[in-house]
């Protein structure tokens, strides 16, 4: 199993600027991704987070350069380094559980 799980804790980011880094997404066709089929975000502690899983450390990757760095950047928003996790086991919607 290749899937990762990628947390973002942003320390004062509101849900207003969550809001409009997804709809900044969403205009350029680049919210939804085929490779990240799971997001969750909340709040804990002070901080605003993201949780995604994605199918390879690689499409994060890809996903990250071609398009949130742009939207963050465009927004004036400060993206913290997020930890990459290898995933112990996955169940969805469309696959059997699978375990590493």
């Amino acid at each position: 199993m290749s899937k990762v799980v990628v947390l973002f804790e942003f320390a004062g980011m509101t849900y207003k600027e969550y809001d409009a880094i997804c709809n900044e997404l969403m205009t350029q066709n680049k919210l939804y991704n085929e490779n990240r089929p799971a997001h969750v975000s909340f709040e804990r502690d002070g901080k605003f987070c993201v949780v995604d899983v994605w199918n390879s450390e690689e499409a994060v990757k890809e996903f990250a350069e071609t398009a949130l760095m742009p939207a963050f950047m465009k927004l004036g928003i400060n993206a913290p380094q997020p930890t990459i996790l290898p995933a112990h086991s996955w169940v969805g919607l469309t696959e059997e559980l699978a375990l590493s």
